[in-house]
């Protein structure tokens, strides 16, 4: 299994070019997370708990948000994902604004790009759920 998807504690399958896009986005969330931090873990909830210990107040808000919010992302990502031209631009339309937070010049916009990943993966496959199911109706 990809390094990415264990530390996510997910597996993405589906359409390979799709895969491939939502992986690299979840590649640049890893690395925001890591670059922001300068900690690794080998899951996602490893990191939480180590860093939990260590930083300001402020920053313990964030994390319970990432703690709270990350059963719903891994239940979102364990569909089969569709080769959907639509769905593909949106996760690339993520990919070009995470990535160019990746150095983590400025914290809170790679702290807003995290966020936004949360927030924007479940709003993304729901609108390709919601157009399957409209055109499984239509078929019908």
């Amino acid at each position: 299994m990809d390094k990415c998807f264990e530390w996510w504690g997910v597996t993405l399958t589906g359409d390979q070019k799709t895969v491939k896009a939502l992986s690299e986005l979840m590649d640049i969330n890893k690395a925001l997370f890591e670059n922001l931090y300068k900690v690794q873990a080998d899951t996602i909830e490893e990191f939480v708990n180590k860093l939990y210990e260590q930083v300001p107040a402020y920053e313990k808000k964030f994390l319970k948000y990432v703690n709270e919010q990350l059963p719903n992302l891994k239940r979102y990502l364990q569909v089969e994902l569709p080769y959907n031209p639509k769905l593909i631009s949106s996760i690339e339309y993520e990919i070009y604004i995470s990535s160019a937070e990746i150095d983590c010049e400025y914290p809170f916009d790679a702290r807003g790009c995290i966020i936004t990943f949360f927030q924007r993966v479940p709003e993304i496959i729901d609108l390709y759920k919601e157009g399957l199911s409209a055109l499984q109706i239509n078929l019908v």
